[in-house]
């Protein structure tokens, strides 16, 4: 019989074709991403945090303007043209921010839990142990979802602060990431 008439190719072995016979199947280890290794957030974050920056810093340089116009008499010429100078001035202070704040933000997991370092000039450092997770969300908002990008939220037991907010992750890195901080059933009775 030739090769490639035959529909089980070149094989001269024993076949088993019964229906019964299942193919093996090789089952993959989940690794969480880059263990014990500081990682940033994504670069589409960069994008998403500067531009939620711009808009508020608009917001903040409009009710400024607002302000400083209620208070000085200044001709309309000059009132729209101050408006404009700080909504422009806002609009890059505020992009400036939140480029810098992304890049101040840092993440790794390790064996212990996850790591999250961030701030510009106030530096903090929050370690959410394995143990202490009650439950994970990943929340995609519009903007979010423009850039394929997820904030994973963890929620913790017996703080003060309930829950970690960690925005600009990759949607890969945001599912690995909730799916490696799963409690192990085998070592908490009450998991489900």
């Amino acid at each position: 019989m030739a090769c490639d008439t035959d529909p089980r190719g070149c094989y001269d072995g024993p076949v088993d074709s019964s229906p019964t016979a299942a193919p093996e199947t090789v089952v993959a280890e989940v690794v969480p991403p880059l263990v014990d290794e500081w990682r940033p957030l994504s670069p589409a974050a960069a994008a998403v945090r500067a531009i939620a920056g711009a808009l508020s810093g608009v917001l903040v340089s409009i009710a400024v303007t607002a302000i400083l116009l209620a208070a000085l008499p200044l001709g309309m010429v000059l009132g729209l043209g101050l408006v404009l100078a700080a909504t422009l001035t806002g609009a890059a202070a505020g992009a400036w921010l939140g480029r810098l704040r992304w890049k101040k933000t840092r993440w790794k997991l390790d064996a212990i839990g996850l790591h999250v370092r961030r701030g510009l000039l106030w530096h903090t450092d929050v370690l959410v142990p394995r143990s202490r997770v009650q439950h994970l969300d990943i929340e995609r908002g519009p903007l979010e979802r423009q850039f394929t990008l997820a904030t994973l939220i963890v929620h913790t037991a017996g703080t003060d602060t309930h829950a970690l907010r960690l925005s600009g992750l990759d949607e890969p890195d945001a599912v690995t990431l909730r799916d490696a901080l799963i409690p192990d059933v085998a070592r908490h009775v009450d998991a489900l």
